[in-house]
Parts: C-alpha cells; structure tokens; sequence
C-alpha cells in the first residue's frame, strides 16, 4: 500500500543518542513538533509534523545525528530538491549548513532516499559550500537513479560523494559512528586512488 506524503516521517531510531531539539547548537533547538497539527508541507501538501521546515517550499529536513568532536554530522531529507524555484541548497546553506559548520563539523551524510525529484540551476552555493568545509566532504546515501542523473547534467555531483556500496547500507539498523565509519573509511580510500567519486 502506497503511503500518502504525512505518513513519510523521519527515522526515529537514535532519539536516545541525539535529539537536535535539545543541541543548544542545532538550527533546530527548541523547535516545537505538534504531532496534532500538520504544519510542515511540500508545496502545499501537508507532511509529517515531525520533519523540520528550513524554507524550502518543496523540501523538508532532519538532522539525524550531529556530532561535534568527530566533526560530522547525519542529515534526512523528504520532498524535492528544487535550486529553480526557491534555491533549496541555498536556504539549506544558510540555514542550516552554516550553522553546523560554525561549531566545527564539516562532513556531512545525506539521506536523500526520500528525495523524489531534483531542479538543478547554478552551482554557486555549491561551491561556496565546498569552499567552507575546506578539507570536509558531502556524501549522499540512497539516492535515486534520476536524482543522481540531473546532478550530473548540471555538474553539481562534483559536491558530493556517492558509492553503490554504501547505497546499500541498512543504514537504519546501524549507530551513527557505524555509519560515519563506513563512509569516512570509503571515501578515504576514494582519495587515495586519486578518484574524487
């Protein structure tokens, strides 16, 4: 049975390690869920109320997991990456990302298999991004085979890192320094074959 836009709702499986409404230096802190109010929505059709709204008029997000020491951090993402209309990874950017990126983490995971259409534009915020996190990196995990085609159209994939094996992470039955473990240790071996993808 085909799930209807408000049933998607973010992985809740680590709220016992992090909760980023209690990280005093998430974006997030202090946002209030109302399970009973649908006030989150992709253009205009109500989404779960326990994804976080960062303006994007077609995309939602969840900072799964954000670790400080180590410097990365775990992001989910729900909806259309449109850069056409509102510039989604500029207002993710700025309203997000810079915020991480302040207290010091520069490697990022993004679960985008709920990512289910992308509008590329330009690369600017692209390459400032990549410009701010200096020797960091952007994996995405999950992603879908027409969102990784456009992103190569528009050369954004340059900005991010994607491997078929760690697609096929269950990513959900694992802790997030499993995770972080299995990419930084893949994509350090990327790099030391002098391959950037």
């Amino acid at each position: 049975m085909r799930k209807e836009l408000h049933d998607i709702e973010p992985f809740y499986g680590w709220l016992a390690m992090y909760n980023h409404e209690m990280d005093e230096k998430s974006p997030f802190h202090d946002v209030e869920h109302n399970m009973f109010y649908y006030d989150r929505s992709i253009n205009n059709i109500p989404a779960h109320p326990l994804w976080d709204d960062f303006g994007s008029e077609s995309l939602l997000v969840k900072i799964q997991y954000a670790d400080y020491q180590e410097g990365y951090a775990i992001l989910e993402f729900f909806g259309e990456w449109n850069d056409l209309y509102d510039n989604d990874f500029k207002l993710l950017s700025e309203n997000v990302l810079s915020f991480l990126v302040d207290f010091g983490i520069n490697k990022f995971i993004f679960i985008v298999e709920n990512v289910f259409h992308a509008y590329f534009d330009a690369d600017d915020y692209y390459q400032a991004m990549e410009e701010a996190i200096e020797d960091g990196w952007i994996c995405l995990l999950k992603s879908r085979e027409e969102v990784r085609e456009d992103m190569e159209q528009y050369g954004i994939d340059q900005y991010f890192y994607f491997n078929p094996k760690l697609d096929q992470l269950n990513w959900r039955k694992l802790k997030p320094y499993q995770i972080y473990g299995l990419v930084s240790n893949r994509l350090g071996n990327l790099l030391e074959m002098g391959s950037d993808k």
